[in-house]
């Protein structure tokens, strides 16, 4: 665009200044009124939690409405009973899943192949072979395993020990939603994929030889004494030590597959149709959460039916006790459950969906999700 010459410049500005004071002598009258009518006026605008939105009156004193803003503005401090937000290289997209060994190593899985680990100090990338999300990852002693699409990832922290295998069903593309390591060693990959109406599905599968992808099916579980014929739909796999790996998934689908006899699966009925997309348990006990914040408990010989007191879509679950159980999901919510009743704690303004949930101790709780990781206790 060209410029205008200098001298017609500063005419138009001395014109300026001389339209501009004599429309600020006009309006002196208008503005009386405007702040008359302000003066009078009964209504208050508000935000939607109900915080009063002080006017913006030039030279006035802080009111304390003013404080109480600016101290639910302040970063909450990581502490014994609050959920603060920590840091982490996570910039665009979400926290996918969490799992750890102790307080000082703990590791999360983002977005686009991020993986990010926790070292007692801070949050810190580590280098990845692979920009798929990995939606499910599970730590033994000296590995993490991790599952995206038809990918399957095992390492340790340098990137030096990557390695990766791609599982493919006679040709047919299956996708992978969840896995589980047992202590002798044998990983499970749970499948999700359509299937053949009148085959039996093979919703978890052993894999036998990593570098072929080679897996061997668990015969499909049965329901009162007859095999399943109907998809389980599964959306997530959860491993009782030594003891039996659960399955949940769309429409309360439930199964139970015994760790010492990993081919023996039953499926447990429930009176419920919601989506379940975690669970977390001990010994016979079960949780599982998911969609319309439906959650549900299995008590080793029934099931029974949570009052979350929400409806939005639960994500994750993880507990410490059956008196100590964590729930998270969209909207910003997060459940804690002291053996009575689920009651919310607060994450501040944070609305997002939160989809992961791990901890170390009932008070080292790591809660991530989109664009966000909060932590529940006392950082060093």
């Amino acid at each position: 665009m060209m410029s205008r010459p200098l001298s017609t410049g500063r005419l138009r500005s001395r014109r300026a200044v001389t339209v501009t004071a004599w429309l600020a002598l006009l309006s002196l009258p208008l503005l009386s009124i405007q702040a008359c009518a302000e003066t009078e006026s009964t209504s208050v605008p508000r935000t939607d939690n109900g915080v009063i939105i002080p006017t913006n009156d030039a030279g006035a004193e802080a009111s304390p409405s003013d404080d109480a803003a600016a101290e639910a503005a302040a970063p909450v401090p990581c502490a014994v009973g609050n959920l603060c937000t920590v840091p982490t290289p996570l910039t665009i997209g979400s926290i996918a899943a969490l799992s750890g060994r102790s307080k000082d190593d703990v590791w999360a899985s983002g977005s686009s192949g991020l993986l990010l680990r926790w070292d007692g100090k801070q949050w810190a990338s580590l280098e990845a072979d692979s920009r798929e999300t990995l939606t499910s990852i599970f730590l033994t002693p000296d590995e993490m395993w991790g599952v995206s699409g038809s990918l399957v990832v095992r390492r340790g922290v340098d990137a030096s020990t990557i390695r990766t295998t791609r599982w493919n069903y006679y040709g047919l593309y299956r996708y992978l939603t969840g896995i589980a390591v047992l202590a002798n060693g044998d990983p499970y990959l749970l499948v999700a994929a359509p299937w053949d109406p009148g085959t039996a599905p093979d919703s978890l599968v052993k894999l036998v030889d990593f570098d072929a992808g080679q897996t061997e099916s668990m015969e499909p579980p049965v329901i009162s004494g007859t095999e399943l014929t109907q998809d389980l739909s599964p959306r997530a796999l959860f491993l009782v030590p030594n003891r039996a790996l659960w399955i949940v998934g769309d429409r309360g689908q439930v199964a139970r597959y015994p760790v010492a006899t990993p081919e023996a699966g039953v499926v447990l009925p429930v009176d419920s149709q919601a989506n379940l997309l975690a669970a977390w348990g001990y010994d016979d006990h079960l949780w599982a959460a998911g969609s319309n914040g439906a959650i549900l408990h299995y008590d080793g010989a029934t099931w029974h039916t949570e009052s979350s007191g929400t409806n939005v879509t639960l994500r994750a679950i993880f507990g410490f006790s059956s008196n100590d159980i964590w729930a998270a999901g969209d909207e910003g919510t997060v459940l804690h459950f002291d053996g009575k009743s689920w009651s919310r704690i607060s994450v501040g303004t944070y609305d997002g969906a939160l989809r992961a949930i791990w901890g170390s101790a009932p008070d080292d709780v790591w809660i991530g999700g989109a664009q966000a990781m909060f932590h529940w206790g006392a950082l060093r």
